[in-house]
């Protein structure tokens, strides 16, 4: 696939017009590369982009205005080729408009672009969802960014993620088939932090957030001064991820913006009225960022 890259002083950025997916940012005064690298004997993916729903849905479907309609986990966009609608040296726009496969799935014409943008150590992402139909259109769409824990120098232990402010996060519990509940438990933190061991994700796999007072994450380690900063304030939900595996350090982790939660125990199939769904109108459109600095 072919790929696209950004570039100023401080840092070098690729882009694969598969799924538009973010594959490297490098700090350019060390050569250091901050996303995973998509191994496969851990995750072979590096920042998809889930679009139009998030997760996994009751027995793969949905239901929308009385129709069921199947749809692949996280949605197609990471799974289509996108095109490429201008690019600079700092900026890239890339496109994925409604088709015969998306319809079968998702029944809207839509035309959803992400704007890539590079200014100084940050990089902003921004999902311009356009609705070319003539009806209401409902969405979903989440950032599922992997970023790299480099053990060379440091411990898993040593890394954490820091929520400025908050002494606990308000973590949703979920039931057998990994389906939202209505319930939450509280993940103490040390001064803000959540510092990362194999078993943070033994128990849920992922945390997923509903009512963080603060919407910025910093991903930071003791042993070095290198920093992921993750900003999403016009995001109301946020999931952390990384595989369990019991036996060995996993060397990367997930930080995930979502406009929207995924499948609730405790509602229906309907796509209208799933916790914190999008819509726009027709012949409209709706840009949700969120925004990356390296440090």
């Amino acid at each position: 696939a072919l790929m696209q890259f950004l570039e100023n002083e401080f840092l070098r950025v690729a882009i694969n017009e598969f799924g538009a997916e973010l594959t490297s940012i490098v700090r350019k005064s060390d050569q250091s590369e901050y996303v995973w690298n998509a191994d496969p004997a851990f995750w072979g993916k590096h920042a998809p982009l889930l679009f139009p729903i998030i997760g996994r849905l009751k027995d793969q479907e949905y239901t929308l205005d009385g129709t069921t309609y199947e749809i692949t986990r996280h949605g197609f966009a990471r799974d289509k080729e996108f095109t490429v609608v201008q690019a600079s040296d700092t900026c890239v726009e890339l496109s994925l408009s409604a088709d015969a496969y998306t319809k079968a799935m998702y029944p809207y014409d839509f035309t959803f672009t992400i704007r890539y943008s590079l200014d100084g150590k940050t990089l902003k992402k921004e999902h311009i969802v356009q609705n070319d139909s003539n009806h209401t259109m409902y969405y979903e769409i989440g950032g599922h960014d992997a970023y790299m824990l480099s053990f060379d120098d440091a411990a898993l232990s040593d890394y954490y993620l820091e929520f400025e402010g908050i002494d606990a996060l308000d973590v949703i519990d979920c039931d057998a088939d990994v389906m939202l509940m209505q319930s939450h438990h509280a993940v103490p933190l040390k001064d803000g932090r959540l510092y990362l061991s194999r078993e943070t994700f033994s128990k849920d796999n992922t945390l997923m957030l509903d009512r963080l007072p603060v919407h910025r994450c910093t991903l930071g380690c003791l042993s070095h001064s290198q920093k992921v900063i993750m900003e999403f304030p016009e995001i109301d939900y946020f999931a952390v991820w990384s595989p369990y595996k019991p036996d060995c350090d996993v060397p990367f982790i997930c930080l995930e913006p979502w406009s929207t939660l995924p499948d609730c125990a405790y509602l229906g199939k309907e796509l209208e009225k799933k916790v914190g769904i999008r819509t726009v109108a027709a012949g409209r459109s709706e840009t949700l960022s969120f925004r990356v600095t390296i440090e």
